[in-house]
């Protein structure tokens, strides 16, 4: 009761340093030779302020009072320059740039970025200088650099941190269960059912100011994360009024151009909405009456007026396309201003790969041999505006939207043996995805007096999920056969999940978030910021509901129908004019487990304050208490027992962030806390999803428990030169009960599950370097390696690795640029260490290792005032995806072992059109 009542004392608390001047920056050029203009004269109107541009037209203006000014620029020899409605916030900096045209010229027009530099790396480099966490970022301007199109390829660039299947993140090697995305400060929902995640590729690159990456807890990061904290902030004020769309068109090794396999759909697939053509009709007759009137013709007719069950052939894949329009503007009322930045982004990409699988026995032998053919269209629409009410320098609202429409449509054709039964299969799945995410944001930020700020959040995240009509079918023969294959299907009216099934399944999950933060300057306010006692206090609440339902059907032979009907061509076989009740028809096989229900309550408080001792150390002291409440509703298979989840969790999480400043080139730093990782929804549900891709169950685990991490960071810093650094660190991690993905045996069948290992520790050192080779390039090297070890008890002791844990990260790259002509070019490489994709029990199966790739980035860009043209490659090696199985158990992968899957993603060819009106 005593912890209820200091968590609920804390929501009514919350507190961030701030000054009541900013720093207006700039840089004035010369028109005729585009070079900076050297002793320009920059004069704030109705002051005493003036300064002049150095050699390269640089200039700044430090300590300016919260307002609005007018900037004049003169120069002999060149037009003046007048620019009004120039904003400065306090704790902000203000950018202008301006151009200067000769006396004999007209005034024309100046592009004015009256914003906080938050986006350029000396600022992203400045920010994490400042924090008092263990930190690493990547600033809108490296972006630009990199050309990478969405967050998922921009994370990347960011030491220690990796991606998995393209869209995951993964912090010092740890998997994304043990890492939390915010997007402006506010927890994002997962895109995913079966785990915690968060599709990166759903941010469009031109919308990020900066990413940053908090690898120390401290008591304003929430408590679930144990790689990172990692934030996104999305840019509401923008550089000036503009028009900008681009076009990109891309070619893909092992797709663009080749023939394949794909399934007749739906018009609307190409805008991300072709569910609505799959679901299930209204009125479809209930569970209970398909089970029980399976063979009267009355219900056989109800599954033949479903759209067609096969409908596969050939077709040439198009090239990639893509396409981006942008749109910004700001505008004036009096001393009020509103601004607004949106996007609209489409693309339409595909994939097509030959993919290699095995199973095998515990005695090393192949069970089974899998080669397949996978072609996917992937499509999504998203738009995103961001709004941003500036009443005065001491308040600003901010509203922020983003939604997605996403889809997959997915065709898979298996030829292999299952070599234990002597048979030679030929299968196929025809998959459909389709998911709407909403995301809403509206925030203040006020400056309640010259020691306290406020900021508030309200949020509301909407996912909906839907997979109609997932159909596949298995056949087979004998080895060596020349026989047709033989359709499989169950001789009694209880179908199965593999054979000839149709699968609906429909989520929908909503997100109510609020948080309040109060910052307050403790005792006398110091010119000197960073000798600032400043309390943080603050509230965090979260509540998330899920429904969830799934319906499966499958044709059923209780006739025992010939082998004439059975080994017809499958187009033929799923003619309408087979499902009669002599022949063979739909039964259903929905249980108890196909549909839970789920809610999850979280209440935050936190309180820390950050003394500095002297001018050289300084420590802040957090503390955080959470109480989580996860409730999940559902039945168990078979005999419907209820199932009925219930974990009520206080949780007190304590941190520590030290800092020692030798000087202000070198910096040390020490970091502590204590955090946790809650299973999902998903993990806790008995809900059982067969994947046809791995040939396996997905099943979750209710009696999952929560894991805890002490969390030990320590980091020496070196900043040669603005925008440039250098720092070495090192960490430990102690585990309690982590939660991993393992394998089980459901029946005769492979599963694949959660479950607590007993204990395991991470550890590990990291080093990165951002440097300036020359003036006009820039070198980024970062690494991480990283040794870990889990005990695991019962019958089977053994120490292995922490599943999911890579040993080692490297990424490096190579950023020239050239102003004067426009000519930008970047080289860049990134691999992750072998980690543990699924353990094995280490009786029956054995544990599957995912192998390292390599992977090289080439860009290149060239500006022609108006319009920019970029031509890159992605993935330039294509290596091989690999998953290895450990099938001698010595826990490390040699020739020896064999391949568990394998295939090419494909290198991806582009060239993109930039037009700015």
């Amino acid at each position: 009761m005593n912890k209820f009542k200091i968590t609920t004392l804390l929501l009514f608390i919350s507190v961030t340093i701030f000054a009541q001047s900013g720093i207006l920056k700039g840089n004035v050029k010369e028109k005729t030779t585009n070079e900076g203009a050297i002793g320009a004269t920059v004069k704030i109107a109705n002051t005493t302020f003036a300064a002049m541009t150095d050699i390269e037209g640089n200039f700044v203006f430090s300590k300016l009072a919260a307002g609005n000014y007018k900037i004049i620029i003169t120069s002999i020899g060149f037009a003046p320059k007048e620019i009004d409605n120039v904003r400065i916030e306090s704790d902000k900096t203000t950018l202008i740039n301006a151009v200067l045209e000769d006396d004999s010229k007209m005034l024309e027009g100046v592009v004015i970025k009256a914003q906080r530099m938050t986006g350029t790396e000396i600022s992203v480099i400045s920010e994490i200088k400042q924090i008092q966490n263990i930190a690493v970022g990547v600033s809108s301007q490296q972006i630009v650099k990199t050309q990478d199109r969405d967050a998922s390829q921009v994370v990347r660039r960011v030491p220690g941190v990796s991606i998995f299947d393209d869209r995951f993140i993964v912090i010092r090697g740890l998997n994304e269960r043990y890492n939390t995305v915010l997007l402006n400060d506010i927890i994002t929902p997962s895109t995913e059912v079966d785990v915690k995640s968060f599709s990166f590729d759903l941010i469009p690159s031109a919308a990020i100011d900066r990413m940053m990456v908090y690898k120390s807890p401290s008591a304003e990061l929430p408590g679930d994360i144990a790689g990172g904290a990692i934030k996104i902030y999305t840019k509401t004020v923008p550089d000036g009024n503009n028009i900008s769309a681009g076009f990109t068109i891309g070619y893909r090794s092992n797709a663009t151009g080749q023939t394949t396999t794909d399934y007749t759909g739906s018009n609307l697939d190409a805008l991300a909405f072709g569910a609505a053509y799959r679901n299930l009709p209204a009125g479809f007759p209930s569970t209970k009456n398909v089970i029980n009137l399976a063979s009267t013709e009355q219900m056989i007719q109800n599954f033949r007026d479903l759209n067609p069950y096969y409908s596969a052939a050939t077709k040439t894949i198009n090239p990639d396309f893509r396409a981006n329009i942008n749109f910004s503007r700001r505008f004036f009322f009096g001393s009020k201003e509103l601004t607004n930045i949106s996007y609209i982004n489409y693309s339409n990409t595909n994939t097509n790969q030959s993919v290699i699988q095995n199973r095998f026995l515990f005695d090393e032998s192949k069970a089974s041999e899998f080669f397949d053919q996978s072609y996917a269209n992937n499509v999504r629409l998203g738009a995103m505006t961001n709004w941003a009410l500036i009443l005065n320098p001491k308040n600003k609202i901010e509203f922020r939207n983003l939604f997605n429409q996403m889809a997959s449509k997915e065709t898979v054709t298996r030829n292999g043996n299952l070599l234990e039964n002597n048979l030679e299969i030929f299968n196929q799945s025809f998959r459909y995805e389709q998911k709407s995410i909403f995301s809403s944001q509206l925030n203040g930020t006020h400056e309640i007096s010259e020691k306290a700020k406020l900021k508030w959040i309200g949020a509301l995240g909407y996912t909906i999920r839907k997979e109609p009509d997932f159909r596949r079918f298995t056949s087979s023969r004998e080895i060596g056969s020349t026989g047709g294959y033989k359709m499989d299907l169950q001789q009694f009216e209880s179908p199965t999940l593999q054979q000839a099934a149709r699968f609906y399944s429909n989520m929908d999950e909503y997100v109510i978030t609020g948080s309040v933060n109060y910052d307050v300057i403790l005792g006398k306010k110091s010119d000197n910021e960073s000798m600032n006692k400043v309390l943080k206090t603050g509230i965090y609440t979260e509540y998330k509901d899920r429904y969830f339902k799934a319906r499966w059907f499958g044709v059923v032979n209780p006739n025992r129908v010939t082998n004439e009907l059975l080994s017809l061509e499958p187009n033929s076989f799923f003619d309408n004019e087979n499902l009669r009740s002599s022949r063979v028809y739909y039964s259903e096989g929905t249980n108890f487990d196909d549909r839970y229900t789920a809610q999850n309550l979280l209440t935050a408080g936190f309180a820390s304050i950050y003394l500095p001792f002297n001018e050289k150390f300084n420590a802040t002291f957090g503390i955080r208490e959470e109480y989580n409440k996860q409730m999940l509703q559902s039945r168990e298979r078979g005999g419907g027992a209820k199932v009925d989840v219930n974990n009520p969790i206080f949780s007190f999480l304590p941190s520590v962030n030290a800092t020692y400043n030798f000087n202000p080139k070198n910096v040390l730093r020490f970091g502590y806390g204590t955090t946790v990782n809650r299973p999902e929804f998903r993990e806790l549900a008995p809900f059982t999803y067969y994947d046809f891709v791995f040939d396996v169950a997905r099943r979750g685990n209710k009696d999952i428990k929560i894991a805890t991490i002490q969390n030990f960071d320590i980091r020496y810093e070196f900043y040669p030169s603005s925008g440039e650094l250098i720092t070495i660190g090192a960490f430990y991690k102690k585990f309690k009960n982590p939660i991993e993905a393992a394998v089980f045996y459901n029946g005769s069948t492979v599963a694949f599950t959660v479950a607590n290992s007993e204990s395991a520790y991470s550890q590990g050192v990291e080093l990165e370097v951002r440097k300036n080779v020359t003036k006009n390039l820039m070198g980024v090297f970062n690494t991480s390696l990283i040794y870990s070890n889990v005990t695991v008890g019962g019958l089977s002791d053994f120490n292995r690795y922490l599943q999911g844990q890579s040993p080692y990260l490297i990424n490096a790259g190579l950023f020239y640029s050239e102003p004067k002509s426009g000519v930008q070019a970047n080289v860049m490489y990134n691999v992750i260490g072998q980690r543990i994709y699924v353990i094995g029990d280490n009786v029956l199966s054995s544990n599957v290792f995912e192998m390292p790739r390599n992977v090289i980035d080439l860009n290149l860009s060239k500006s022609f005032k108006n319009i920019e043209i970029k031509a890159g490659v992605q993935d330039l090696l294509n290596q091989s995806f690999k998953l290895i199985q450990d099938t001698n158990r010595d826990n490390k992968i040699t020739e020896t072992d064999g391949i568990f899957q394998q295939y090419k993603r494909g290198s991806n060819y582009f060239l993109t059109l930039n037009y700015k009106l």
